[in-house]
């Protein structure tokens, strides 16, 4: 019984062995995975716990693919390794609609004396930091690939009832645990993003049938703008589709004296690839303080290779002038005089009203003290000779 034990165990190895030759299936989406993640970040650093990116591919009407790399992989448990009978749990995440699911490979200690590798569907609820998984049901036609240092899962499509093209896998991301012979719980080795969830895949069936979903976006619809000092929008191009598209940028006509230009009026943009533009809206020169212009943006998509187009969503940008106008230079006291006695007003007329009476009225003065003067220096009349003696 104990030579039976042994030969199935044997034969196991062999046949992971076998399955650590075969050469690595090449993808489309590996050069835009769904996840990435940086090398060297993985919690033991142990290579084969250290995942770097994930994806879908090779769609079908019926399943997908589902890849992990890692920066490399054990043919067996290392020796140093199998005295803590370690299990390695490697998971890729993601969500149809509102339902959370992974597909999980569980790698117990392995080798020639090892244990087999299983490929299961499970269904995922978040909690507040952790999760907490069930099975659905084992998976075939998976793959432990030593040589491509990755695993693949096929996933059949009938495992999420009505996902038809168009539909959108959310809340990608992926894990590497580790549990050790006597811990309670599985400690996570590794996570990729580090943070957050990655990029949606979306389904679309047959290869062949594309998703044209092209969305603009803006960081603020709004921006202040100045005589000579254009608002400037940061616009976002993000590809949503499954092909690589060309796009071309325009703006509907701006108010009078008003102008719109574009950093970039044609993109190329692979799927999953957002591209960013600036749009600078320029008011005109004598334009009045909180005066505002409002201008749509929007694009025209062409599918690369094919004869397919389609229209992106309507942006509205709202340019509003905003500034201080500058303080005029203060005039000196002879222009301030100047402009008063020029500007026929009544207070003009009264202060020279004024100044006329008080001319008029030291003039009159004057000739008075004048007189006064005259009179006071009128010449005494000469004593009177003095008679002769008689």
């Amino acid at each position: 019984m104990k030579l039976i034990h042994k030969l199935s165990l044997a034969l196991a190895g062999a046949l992971l062995l076998a399955a650590a030759l075969v050469v690595p299936l090449a993808s489309a989406s590996e050069a835009q995975p769904e996840v990435t993640d940086v090398k060297g970040d993985a919690a033991s650093r142990k290579d084969s716990r250290d995942l770097t990116a994930a994806f879908f591919h090779t769609e079908t009407n019926d399943s997908f693919m589902v890849n992990l790399t890692l920066v490399a992989l054990e043919t067996y448990t290392t020796p140093s390794e199998i005295q803590n009978a370690p299990t390695t749990e490697y998971e890729v995440y993601f969500s149809v609609g509102t339902s959370n699911f992974a597909v999980g490979c569980k790698v117990p200690i392995h080798g020639p004396l090892g244990f087999t590798i299983q490929f299961d569907l499970r269904s995922v609820s978040y909690g507040n930091n952790s999760t907490t998984e069930s099975p659905l049901g084992t998976l075939s036609g998976c793959r432990y690939d030593v040589a491509g240092h990755s695993i693949q899962w096929l996933v059949p499509k009938s495992q999420f009832g009505n996902i038809t093209a168009g539909t959108h896998l959310t809340k990608t991301w992926a894990a590497v645990y580790n549990k050790n012979f006597g811990d309670t719980i599985r400690k996570i080795e590794d996570r990729g993003p580090t943070n957050g969830y990655g990029k949606d895949y979306i389904i679309r069936g047959t290869p062949g049938a594309e998703i044209i979903d092209v969305r603009l976006s803006v960081d603020n619809q709004t921006q202040a703008c100045k005589p000579n000092e254009p608002a400037v929008f940061k616009l976002s191009v993000f590809n949503n589709g499954t092909s690589q598209i060309s796009i071309d940028l325009f703006n509907s006509t701006p108010d009078r004296g008003w102008t719109v230009e574009f950093s970039l009026t044609n993109l190329t943009i692979a799927a999953n690839v957002t591209r960013t533009v600036s749009v600078l809206v320029a008011c005109p020169r004598n334009a009045a303080n909180r005066t505002s212009a409002i201008i749509s943006v929007y694009g025209k998509i062409t599918v690369a290779g094919s004869n397919q187009t389609s229209q992106t969503n309507t942006l509205y940008l709202t340019s509003k002038v905003n500034y201080i106008p500058p303080k005029p230079v203060e005039d000196t006291f002879l222009v301030k005089l100047l402009k008063f006695f020029t500007k026929p007003t009544l207070m003009t007329y009264l202060v020279l009203a004024l100044i006329v009476v008080a001319i008029a009225g030291g003039g009159a003065g004057i000739a008075v003290r004048r007189m006064r003067r005259r009179r006071d220096e009128a010449p005494v009349p000469a004593m009177p000779t003095s008679l002769p003696m008689k």
